[in-house]
Parts: C-alpha cells; sequence; structure tokens
C-alpha cells in the first residue's frame, strides 16, 4: 500500500480522503469537491509544497530585504493553492461557500493584527491604488467595516507582486511589518484550507 505520510503530515486525513475517492469509483464527489481525483492530488501536494516553504536565498541583498520578499512569495504561493482549492470546492471568487464557515472572530483577529502593524495604512494605501478593480473593490468593502474582505489583502499582494511592482518595504512601509503582514496572511489561508478540508472529510466519513 503507497505511503502518503508526507501528505498526511501537512494535509490530515489525506489517506483516509484517498481511500473514500478509490471507494466511491474514483469520484472526488463524497468530499463535496468538483473535478477528478487528479485535481485534488496535485491541490494536496501544491499545499504540501506551500507549507513546507522556508524561504529565499537572495545573494547580495540584506537579510531584512530577503526576508521580505520571502514573506510577499510565501503569500503568493498560498494564494496561488487557495485559488487550485476553491476550484476544487466549486467556489470562484468572491469565494462565499469558503469565507461563510471562517468564525468572524477570525477575521477580526487577523485584520487587528494587519492594523497593528500598519497604522497609517501604507500598505493598505499602496495595495487599493495598484490593485486590479475586483480586488480594490473588496478592499474597500474592508475598509468599510466588512472584515471578510480582509484576505483580499492576499490576492492584491499576489497580483502586484507577481507583475513586479511590490518591494519588500512598499511605500516606505517597514520590512518588518510587511513581513509579518505576510506570514498572518499566509498561516490564514493555509488553516482555512485545512479546516474546510476536514470538514468534507467528517461529513465523507459519516455520510459512508
Amino acid at each position: 500500500m503507497p505511503d502518503h505520510s508526507h501528505l498526511d503530515a501537512v494535509l490530515p486525513g489525506f489517506s483516509e480522503a484517498r481511500e473514500i475517492i478509490k471507494g466511491a469509483n474514483n469520484s472526488v464527489f463524497p468530499l463535496g469537491y468538483k473535478g477528478s481525483k487528479f485535481d485534488f492530488y496535485r491541490f494536496a501536494n501544491r499545499y504540501r509544497m506551500v507549507v513546507r516553504f522556508q524561504g529565499i536565498s537572495l545573494e547580495g541583498f540584506k537579510e531584512e530585504t530577503e526576508a521580505g520578499y520571502a514573506a510577499l512569495t510565501r503569500v503568493f504561493l498560498c494564494w496561488s493553492v487557495f485559488e487550485r482549492y476553491s476550484e476544487l470546492t466549486g467556489d470562484p471568487s468572491p469565494y462565499k461557500q469558503l469565507l461563510s464557515l471562517v468564525p468572524k472572530i477570525s477575521f477580526a483577529e487577523l485584520a487587528d493584527h494587519i492594523e497593528r502593524h500598519d497604522p497609517e495604512k501604507l500598505l493598505f494605501d499602496f495595495l487599493h491604488e495598484q490593485s486590479l478593480e475586483q480586488n480594490r473593490h473588496f478592499l474597500d468593502r474592508y475598509r468599510n467595516g466588512d472584515r471578510r474582505g480582509v484576505i483580499f489583502y492576499a490576492a492584491a499582494i499576489r497580483h502586484i507582486y507577481v507583475h513586479g511592482h511590490l518591494t519588500a518595504h512598499p511605500n516606505r512601509c517597514e520590512a518588518a511589518n510587511v513581513q509579518s503582514i505576510c506570514h498572518q496572511l499566509s498561516d490564514f489561508i493555509l488553516t482555512l484550507i485545512r479546516d474546510d478540508f476536514t470538514r468534507r472529510l467528517a461529513v465523507a466519513k459519516g455520510s459512508a
């Protein structure tokens, strides 16, 4: 029997999910997913890669700058795997189903962390100015009190970083604050995915 301990270590229950899929004639439907078993396996392997990400190495850069770029890269990777997972769940942007299952206190804690590390809203203003219209819309909702919009910080960072307009200290933000915000966002996204998978697995096992 194949050993999937490397995936179970980062996504507890992966092996059980795999057996459920096999028992359903290789269908991911019992887990409430769309697509094929290969879509699920690709997601799991990508999720493992992101969880195990340990940073980047840049020759000739200051340590704090390297750490800042590593944190930005981590957000990019986390948002990419979140997008793949949202496709698997059939819940595209604005991710209403996935976000509806996150406790309000979790959004509040993330928002509070970001606001403590960006009190002058330097990062927010930069992301808002540089964002795609769809992300700007959700950032506006966040600014107006909808805490769920905070997750679109990650979407904005991913887009702006990929297109080369985001540095380790944008708009005069301190690099350490950018790092802290990025890591908090990344942890939030990875936890959201893991918790949703765990919930789906429990439902599938209960229906077996």
